[in-house]
């Protein structure tokens, strides 16, 4: 079995998804940007294809000069350029973008799907929050760069005639009453510039902006030299975690013209830590113990693979969504993802685009496993990394795309079609399995589908080949209505995990016949797993409770029952970072936050507070040895029955309270007992052979209150205690809506 794992998310500038140490990171190169987005064509001419996303936010022609590929159906393969497109019409259903081309030499068939491709250079203050005046303005610059900088374009500020100024700025840790990052220890600013004309100055400072006061960490003048240069600052800050509001790193330009690039604002490296992110967020990564970590932060989902692994300071901003004009961001990175999961003993998940090509594939495979004399093996080696990441994992795990059949929330990238998805990832994991650098049994291909239609993943599989798994997103509790009692609430959320894992119409049960029974079997996994109580009439109270010592129980016995009952291995929760998600009551039409989908509420910010569902994840992970063994409960056996609930049609007849998950390494022995009665503690007693006697260890985690949470101060904890003489035979009483886990060695 392998322990729990963790989505890292994607990185923010406002929350907990601050987690590069690279505090600038949003694009600190100031380059340009691509753009990658999947259309279905349900409208066709000889010349066009019309997309049925009448919500699409993008303005007529921003296709036009794309390069687009079809993907399925008779003219797959077939490539062409877009002439024009036109604009989505909101009015009108199912009137979406629409592009045009010149006559294919095979026509395009209703609902087949085309990749549109394209790059788009300028722009380089995307990303960043300028102000100018008095004639002060911006511009890309593509020719004077920096001969050491790996970036294709820098930022002109222009600002030199009198009365003019012109600044750019980024901000971070900005979320209003919060703070979810402090600046501490040393750090160190780090800009490329040269100046044109006039006074050739630059102002640069770095404050926080509090309700009383500005903390001022960095200020000063630079007057630059007319030639491109390096400059560097190192400065201290002492923040108390107490301090709240905005952080901004602003260079203000006042009489000068001015060339910048390749802004760094981050703090000191250590010998424990040399990845790209900070030393909280790796801190807390290993205290959880994943053993998985996915990438899967949005921003690249429109990104090329040769974008995913270049430098920060030469990777470009990454577009896809049909909700959006422009992306912003770069995408975090793949070397530096995979930097993580060595630095945490973590096997990686890696979510690849979706409009990956063959060829694409075959590359990432030998950036992957092949010498450092190989093509993509040498640009590997250029990023530090000699020998293949295949020699450093045991497993990489590779999945086509993210969610496809949501095409709600990943509009731009989704293939809402299990036999259209299906071939094109057999295509792909085939393009995988024809490198020369492939290993089996290095390499996960993993097939994404939907959980709660098993249908879905019986079609995506008979259409497809190549993979190894196919991997589903199992939410719990997605409707909160009734939220009149902690009954209404956690009967039904504790219920439910059992309900879907471990009856046979479940259809998580259902999901793993459906794997098991395919023609290509495959192993089940879980990409996604957490609450999703993100829509309701209930009030803000009882969506407060979507992180409540009864939430983390509900999560984990989810994910250990499919351990158990369903043989899953490979898990993750969703996610890491993320202090909370807004949704509209569907009561009184009014704004609602609930504290989902992060595990941590900050790391290295006011609290450093850990939410149930990590700290049930932390306690699982020390438990979880490689080989589980099976557990028989007699006797009572107390169960309770979950009529029908207002909570989203949640019902199962004797539920049961208790549930146990055993596992062994050798003479190691660990026990975790689930007590989900939410009014009584409940005896138990050990037997059978290699049962706890002796020394045993005891970890209880558990709260006053099932409501209890750790958004203020730490209300749902561990409690570790050892017992000296443990006599299985004896009573050992499990206190309401607990998890107590006991470990011990046989043979003493």
């Amino acid at each position: 079995m392998k322990r729990l794992g963790m989505n890292i998310g994607g990185e923010n500038f406002y929350d907990s998804g601050q987690m590069l140490r690279n505090l600038v990171f949003i694009n600190p190169g100031f380059e340009g940007e691509t753009w990658e987005s999947i259309l279905r064509c349900e409208g066709i001419s000889a010349t066009t294809c019309s997309d049925p996303n009448q919500w699409n936010q993008w303005p007529a022609n921003f296709l036009k000069g794309a390069q687009f590929e079809v993907l399925s159906g008779a003219s797959a393969g077939v490539t062409g350029t877009v002439l024009s497109s036109d604009a989505a019409d909101s009015k009108q259903k199912d009137q979406g973008v629409t592009i045009h081309y010149a006559a294919l030499n095979k026509a395009l068939d209703l609902d087949d799907f085309v990749l549109v491709k394209q790059t788009i250079p300028g722009n380089a203050q995307a990303g960043w929050w300028t102000n100018a005046y008095g004639g002060g303005g911006f511009a890309t610059e593509t020719v004077d760069l920096a001969p050491d900088s790996p970036g294709k374009q820098a930022l002109k500020i222009m600002a030199a005639a009198p009365g003019q100024v012109a600044s750019v700025a980024s901000y971070f840790d900005s979320v209003a009453g919060h703070s979810f990052l402090q600046l501490r220890g040393k750090l160190n600013l780090s800009f490329r510039a040269k100046g044109l004309g006039g006074n050739r100055e630059i102002k640069v400072s770095l404050r926080r902006v509090e309700a009383q006061r500005d903390e001022i960490f960095f200020s000063k003048v630079v007057t630059l030299s007319d030639k491109w240069s390096t400059y560097n600052f190192d400065f201290a800050a002492n923040e108390s975690g107490k301090d709240i509001g905005t952080v901004g790193l602003t260079f203000d330009v006042a009489g000068a013209d001015v060339l910048l690039d390749d802004v760094s604002l981050r703090g000191a490296e250590n010998a424990s830590n040399t990845t790209a992110f900070r030393d909280e967020v790796v801190e807390t990564l290993r205290e959880l113990h994943p053993g998985i970590l996915r990438y899967q932060d949005g921003d690249h989902l429109g990104s090329s693979i040769d974008n995913l692994i270049a430098v920060p300071y030469a990777r470009v901003r990454a577009g896809f969504s049909e909700g959006a004009r422009q992306a912003n961001a770069i995408p975090l990175g793949l070397q530096e993802f995979l930097q993580l999961c060595e630095a945490v003993h973590a096997e990686p998940w890696f979510n690849m685009p979706a409009g990956i090509s063959p060829a694409e594939m075959k590359n990432l495979v030998e950036y992957l496993s092949g010498p450092a004399s190989s093509v993509y093996g040498a640009k590997r080696a250029a990023r530090g990394q000699i020998v293949p990441w295949t020699s450093v994992f045991p497993v990489i795990h590779l999945e086509l795309g993210n969610e496809e059949w949501n095409n709600v929330t990943f509009a731009g990238s989704a293939m809402p079609d299990p036999v259209v998805y299906g071939q094109r990832a057999k295509k792909i994991f085939e393009a995988a399995r024809s490198s020369p650098y492939y290993a089996a049994n290095k390499f996960d291909l993993v097939i994404g589908s939907f959980a709660p239609v098993p249908d879905w993943t019986k079609r995506e599989l008979a259409a497809s080949g190549g993979y190894d798994s196919a991997a589903v997103a199992p939410y719990l509790f997605n409707r909160l209505d009734d939220a009149s009692t902690d009954e209404a609430v956690f009967g039904p959320m504790l219920a439910e995990p059992e309900m879907v894992d471990s009856v046979p119409t479940g259809y998580m049960a259902e999901q793993a016949k459906v794997a098991r029974e395919a023609s290509r079997p495959a192993a089940l996994s879980v990409y996604e797993v957490n609450l999703s109580t993100t829509s309701g009439s209930a009030p803000q109270r009882g969506f407060d409770e979507a992180a409540s010592m009864g939430a983390g129980l509900a999560l984990i016995d989810h994910m250990l029952l499919m351990m158990r009952d369903l043989g899953i291995k490979t898990q993750s929760v969703w996610e890491l970072p993320g202090y909370e998600n807004q949704f509209q009551n569907s009561a009184d039409h009014k704004q609602e936050e609930t504290p989902l989908f992060g595990v941590v509420v900050d790391m290295g910010g006011a609290t450093n507070l850990r939410r149930p569902q990590y700290v049930a994840e932390e306690l699982a992970n020390a438990a979880i040895l490689p080989t589980m063994l099976q557990t028989r409960l007699a006797g009572a056996n107390p169960t309770w029955d979950q009529r029908v609930s207002a909570n989203g049609n949640i019902q199962l007849s004797k539920a049961h309270d208790l549930q146990t998950f055993a596992f062994a390494s050798g003479a190691q022995r660990s026990l975790i007992v689930l007590n989900l009665s939410r009014a009584e503690a409940l005896p138990v007693t050990f037997s059978g052979d290699g049962a706890p006697s002796g020394e045993v260890s005891v970890s209880r985690l558990g709260a006053d209150r099932i409501t209890d949470s750790n958004e203020l101060v730490s209300k749902v904890a561990v409690a570790e205690s050892k017992i000296a003489n443990f006599k299985g035979e004896m009573p050992y009483h499990v206190p309401a809506f607990s998890m107590t886990v006991f470990r011990w060695t046989v043979g003493r």
